[in-house]
């Protein structure tokens, strides 16, 4: 089986990281079933004070992208899901609205995971976010990565021509 995700790398300190909502001094305990998952595909990774999962896809010779995988999980009846998501866009300002409605037209031609707009910090950003089951199978994971990594990449580079995250 060819591997799904393609060249992952260890995300360096001194890039840009999300701003968290944890305590200062306050790191949570990531979940075990994401980290065996990791190791068992031998990807390098680093967990987060909120205890998610940072790594990087090496999309090809020119291109990069980071993605968490979030170790909290959320239910939907007896369904625990998990998210898996990367940034493309990133602002000051509010996401204008022709780069918003081209992210909403996208999320009509993708298989999995869809455009969400979130603000962090002092910052807008548009991430692509997939949900899986939570105890998913190590293959559908590296799926999930590269679907949303490619994805975001994609739209990262269509609206910025830079290779930001």
């Amino acid at each position: 089986m060819k591997k799904m995700v393609v060249g992952l790398w260890i995300i360096g300190w001194g890039m840009w990281v999300c701003p968290v909502d944890a305590q200062v001094g306050t790191k949570k305990t990531p979940d075990q079933r994401v980290e065996k998952l990791l190791q068992e595909a031998e990807l390098k990774y680093k967990i987060d004070d909120d205890g998610d999962f940072m790594l990087g896809n090496r999309i090809d010779e020119q291109r990069t992208q980071l993605a968490w995988i979030l170790s909290n999980t959320s239910k939907l009846g007896t369904i625990e899901i998990r998210q898996i998501w990367s940034i493309a866009y990133r602002s000051e300002e509010p996401i204008p609205p022709k780069i918003a409605a081209r992210l909403l037209e996208q999320n009509g031609q993708v298989k999995l995971g869809a455009w969400q707009i979130r603000k962090m910090g002092n910052h807008y950003v548009a991430v692509f976010a997939a949900q899986i089951a939570a105890d998913t199978d190590k293959q559908t994971l590296l799926l999930a990565i590269h679907a949303v990594t490619s994805t975001a990449d994609e739209m990262e580079k269509e609206l910025t021509n830079k290779d930001d995250f």
